[in-house]
């Protein structure tokens, strides 16, 4: 099969005719990479008295046009099975559609990447835990009592920390009210790593912290690891205990609680 790279000509073009809301829910997956139907009928549902048959409908006419452009790809596979319908299709957002949100904003266009390839199960898997701690901020932070500021997945978040070596969490997010802010990387521990690797990789974070190191916006951020069942987080938070360092910079929250986690601190700064 032949693809053929849409030129810089018709993204602009193109970018002065898809509505807002086009755009916007590809941002929401240039913010996370991967999105489930059912979390983009969260973030595209609009107050008022719109029905969830409503919003999957339009969802399916935004995502529909979104790929026939070439901007966003559909996975095979579906979340929960075929049973679960569109909410469970998976969404990615092609280089295409990086390119299209680059000319869109007059940025430089993102470097050539090689074609889209399909993730594995337990890459999904992880990734959509990402996306979902993202969906809960964005719908939270419209009530008011704070803003998402930033949220970036990896590999936007990754940061380079000298020899080489590159701290490689799994988001970066930017937490505010008018106040003041709150800055985080976020490590998705899915159970599988052994207890030695996570000490190496949590004392890597405080290793560049002693050393004065800083994060994307000149700081060092917090580090939160997020854990799929609380045997788990008691796991990591014995981890943290006994590194015998500043452990400060280190929590740990189960993965459900996260989003409740990471408000609460914000607002008892």
């Amino acid at each position: 099969m032949t693809r053929t790279r849409v030129t810089t000509t018709a993204l602009r073009d193109l970018a002065g005719q898809l509505p807002d809301r086009y755009v916007a829910a590809l941002r929401h997956l240039a913010a996370v990479r991967v999105l489930t139907g059912a979390q983009l009928d969260t973030l595209l549902t609009e107050p008022a008295a719109t029905t969830a048959a409503t919003v999957r409908r339009v969802r399916r006419r935004i995502m529909t046009r979104l790929a026939g452009a070439g901007l966003v790809a559909m996975l095979p596979r579906r979340v929960g099975g075929v049973r679960a319908g569109s909410v469970g299709h998976v969404y990615a957002i092609t280089h295409t559609g990086r390119r299209f949100l680059a000319i869109a904003d007059d940025a430089p266009e993102p470097p050539r990447a090689r074609y889209f390839q399909q993730p594995t199960t337990p890459y999904l898997a992880h990734a959509l835990t990402v996306s979902g701690l993202y969906v809960t901020l964005t719908t939270i932070s419209r009530a008011g009592s704070f803003g998402l500021a930033r949220f970036d997945a990896e590999p936007a978040c990754w940061w380079p920390i000298g020899g080489g070596r590159t701290l490689r969490p799994d988001a970066y997010l930017v937490l505010d009210t008018p106040t003041h802010a709150e800055c985080w990387w976020i490590e998705v521990d899915q159970a599988t790593e052994t207890v030695p690797r996570l000490r190496a990789k949590l004392r890597t974070y405080l290793t560049h912290a002693a050393g004065g190191g800083s994060g994307p916006d000149g700081v060092f951020p917090r580090v939160l690891i997020t854990a799929p069942s609380r045997q788990r987080a008691d796991v990591i938070g014995s981890v943290i205990s006994g590194l015998r360092r500043d452990t400060a910079l280190l929590a740990v929250a189960e993965q459900q609680h996260a989003a409740d986690f990471l408000i609460n601190e914000l607002h008892t700064t």
